[in-house]
Order: C-alpha cells, then structure tokens, then sequence
C-alpha cells in the first residue's frame, strides 16, 4: 500500500514539474525578445543621433594626396585629381558632409611623406601595413583589387613570388608590397622604379626581369603605350584592399569615412569598376590543329626528301675538304723538311754549315766526357795560288767550292761530319778517331783533291789536325786546329800539320 502511494506522489511531481518548466520557458522567451527589441531600439537611435550629427553638422574641408601616377586608381591630370579614387570622394563628400581639398604631389613617395607631417589629413586609397600604421589610422576598405606580376612574351607562369626565382623584380618604391616583400620573401632581388609607367618602360628595355603591379593599372599602361611584348604571368599576393589614411591627428574622421563608405551603394561601385576597368583580353593568332598537324607533315615530308642530297652533298665536301687538307699537309711537310735542311747546310756545297757543324762537335765532346773516345778535327784551307793574278770569279769560285765539297763527301767515312765553316775553311768532323787515322785521311783528301784540275791549277790547300783532349771545350779544340793550320801555311802549301 505504501508502495502504490509513493508511486502517485512521484507521478504528480513530475506533473507538476512539467508545468513548470513550460510556464518557465514562456517567460524566458518574452524577457529575451524584450531585452532584444529594446537594444536594437537603443541602437537605431544612437545610430540615428550618429546620422544626424553628421549629417547636421556643417561642411568639413579636408585635405588629402593621392599617388599621381597611378591610373586607373587614381592619378594627377592638369592639376586634377581622376581616377576610381575621385568618383569614391566624391560619392563620400555628399554622403558624409565633407568637402575634399586635393594637395598635388609629383610622386607616390611625396604623398606618403606629406600625409605622414600632416601637410595632408588623408590618403584616399592605399593599403594597410604594420608601417604605415605608426602614422595613420585606416577606414573600412572599398576596393579590392588583385596585384599581378608581368614579364616578356615567353616567361613561363609564376606561382607568386615563391617561383620568382633569381629574377630581379621591379616595384614602385614606397609602395606596400615592398615591405611585404621584405618580411616574407627577403631572398627576391628588388629594382626600385619611380611609377607602373616608368617601371614597364624599364621592362621592356630589360633593365630586370620581372615586375608587380595593380591589374588594372598595368593594364592601361601596356595597353597605352602599346607593349606587346609585355604580359601577365602570374598574381602576386597579396591582394589590395583599399581604405582610407588618415594621419593620427585627424582620426576623427574615420567615423565619419566610415559612415559614408557603408552606405555607398552597390550599384554606384559596379559603375564605377565597369567605366574604369580597362582589362583587355589579349587574343592571338593561332592555326587550327589540322593546320599544324599538315604544315608537320609537310616538313618531315621536305626534310627526308632533301635530307640524302644534303648529306651526299656533305659527304663530298667533306672529301674534298680532306683532299685538300691532306695536300695541304704534304706540302707543309716538305717545305719543313726543306727548311731543317736549310738551317743545317749550307746553300753553296750542300754541306752542313757552321752552326750545325759546331753542335756535333759539342755532341762528341759530351760524349768523349762521358766514354772518353777520342776523336780529331780536320781543317782544310783554300787559298788562290796566284796572289798577283786577277782575282777568282764568283762562279769559278763557286764551282770550286762545290768540287771541293764532292772531294771531301767522296773521301771520308760514313760516320764523319764534313761543314763549310766559313768562306773557304771547310772542316772535317772524325768521331772516335784518334790521330793517326785522321792523319792518313787528311792526306787521302789531299791526294784527291790534287787530282781535280781546277782545284790544284787555282788553289793551294793547308790542313792542319788536332786530337781532343780532356776537359777540352770546342773553342779550345778549334783554336788548336787553327794553329796547325796556320803552321801549315807557314811551312808551305798543299801540306798537312799536326796540332801539339
């Protein structure tokens, strides 16, 4: 029975709970929607004590610069400020009472410097940055506009500045994307230019390789000065998102910009992109594919026709080419050969001349030094018999010389050396001789020489010979042979004398 109590107890509870929890959330839901229409209500009025505060007060003047090389954005014709930014001023000055008074400047740097001493309040449309926010606060953004990079026809696409690569890249100075640079991509090689205008005159002319810009900006100007081969090969981030600037001392503006910015309409912002937007879509020319598979066919066609000529063709060049190179090179061999002999002999008697002479000399000094052979010169002299008579001719004397010179070939041994030392002194080189033999040499030639008419009826001939001896240098040996030659002379012609 207690059981059965306990269970309708628990069973009313819960009855009772339920009610109360609905009873609860109706309540709730009323406060809540209370307190909600109660803070919009507060809220529309603050807005519209905020309206009519501005709205009532009366004209502000305002100064303010712009970048006056920056179209279609904004820029300085004659004194006047165009551009997208002056349609937004003047849309802005109706809506937020304002009156905008323009401080002309000759570049974007000067703007930034002026804004920043106050010698202008605001700068109608630039981008936020960690820098510029040490000197100016910054209203809502009202244009948004991609950054993009350009470059010559044939540049590959860019993947931002990441696949810059080591491309020098040029950027207006002063403009955000410089310190943007600066704090992400430290390793991207920069050129400062003074404008977009200047900096794709650069460009063209290859100063650098690569240059960042506005879209729309860019666009105008390679349009306008007609650059073809300038185009865009990538977007460089970021984006711009573009406010107002205003020097710190004036801040009480932003309110009032930002005011008049959230109420622009739409349909005013798309005519003004669609009047400024100059982008063009740049089409080339280009074949069909049935053209270009046909003009492929074709040169393959041409190529392996002419192909055969032109290699028969190469090859008989390259024939004659070796023809000739091979003549080329059998003459310069024998003009070298032709020129060791000269350098060796002697133009007259065929024999070898006096340099060569003394360089086998040296050759059997070396090695007498080094085996101790021995070995002996001959001096042969010839001198005019008649002293008195007329003097020889040339030509005689000539023909004497070479008699004398096939004397001497015919006499002496393979092994020895016969020179024309100089005018008529010819000498006789006798390797591994020792005296004796060439003594009976010497007298051999001299008997042969005797024999030749014309050398004995015109020419008395003196030798003299002279042993080498140790530690003997050619000058030494020579000058022994030299006195025994003159010994010769002394004692009488067609004799021979022994050097002590």
């Amino acid at each position: 029975m207690a059981v059965k109590n306990e269970y309708f107890l628990a069973v009313f509870a819960g009855s009772v709970n339920g009610k109360a929890l609905k009873l609860f959330s109706y309540v709730g839901w009323t406060v809540f929607l209370s307190v909600n229409m109660l803070i919009c209500a507060a809220s529309a009025q603050i807005e519209n004590e905020f309206e009519s505060e501005i709205l009532d007060n009366t004209i502000e003047n305002v100064t303010y610069c712009v970048d006056p090389n920056w179209a279609p954005y904004e820029a300085i014709r004659n004194n006047l400020h165009v551009g997208i930014s002056a349609e937004y001023l003047d849309i802005i000055a109706d809506i937020g009472n304002l009156s905008f008074i323009l401080v002309p400047t000759e570049s974007w740097q000067q703007s930034l410097e002026f804004v920043q001493q106050g010698r202008c309040q605001v700068i109608p449309m630039l981008n936020t940055s960690d820098y510029r926010r040490q000197f100016l606060d910054f209203s809502l953004p009202y244009f948004e506009a991609p950054n993009v990079l350009i470059a010559k026809e044939g540049t590959p696409m860019l993947q931002g500045y990441a696949g810059v690569g080591n491309r020098t890249v040029g950027i207006v100075d002063g403009y955000r994307q410089l310190e943007y640079i600066y704090r992400h991509y430290p390793n991207v090689r920069l050129a400062m230019v003074p404008s977009e205008r200047e900096g794709l005159s650069l460009l063209g002319e290859d100063k650098f390789d690569v240059m960042v810009g506005s879209l729309l900006s860019v666009n105008m100007h390679i349009n306008n000065q007609n650059l073809k081969d300038l185009s865009i090969v990538g977007y460089a981030e970021p984006h711009d998102s573009l406010a107002f600037g205003v020097n710190k001392s004036s801040s009480h503006l932003i309110p009032k910009l930002n005011f008049a910015i959230e109420r622009i309409p739409e349909e005013k912002k798309v005519e003004i992109y669609k009047r400024w937007n100059n982008v063009k879509m740049r089409y080339s020319r280009s074949y069909s594919q049935l053209m270009l598979w046909v003009t492929i066919v074709l040169l393959v066609l041409l190529w392996l026709i002419y192909r055969n000529r032109y290699v028969r063709k190469y090859q008989h060049t390259v024939a004659q080419k070796d023809s000739e190179i091979a003549a080329l090179q059998a003459t310069l061999l024998e003009k070298n050969r032709t020129l060791a002999f000269l350098s060796a002999h002697d133009k007259t008697t065929g024999l070898y001349n006096r340099n060569h002479m003394i360089q086998r000399a040296e050759e059997e000094i070396s090695r007498f030094q080094r085996f101790h052979t021995t070995a002996t010169l001959i001096l042969i002299d010839l001198a005019q018999r008649d002293v008195k008579a007329r003097a020889i001719d040339d030509f005689v004397r000539e023909d004497l010389l070479r008699k004398t010179a096939a004397s001497c070939l015919s006499t002496i041994r393979e092994v020895d050396v016969v020179s024309r030392f100089n005018e008529q002194l010819f000498i006789i080189l006798c390797p591994q001789t020792e005296l004796d033999a060439a003594t009976t040499l010497a007298h051999r030639l001299l008997e042969r020489m005797k024999q030749e008419d014309a050398i004995s009826s015109l020419m008395s001939v003196s030798m003299g010979l002279a042993e080498l001896k140790d530690e003997e240098e050619f000058s030494d040996w020579y000058e022994r042979t030299l006195k025994a030659l003159d010994k010769t002379k002394r004692d009488g012609v067609d004799s021979i004398s022994v050097a002590e």
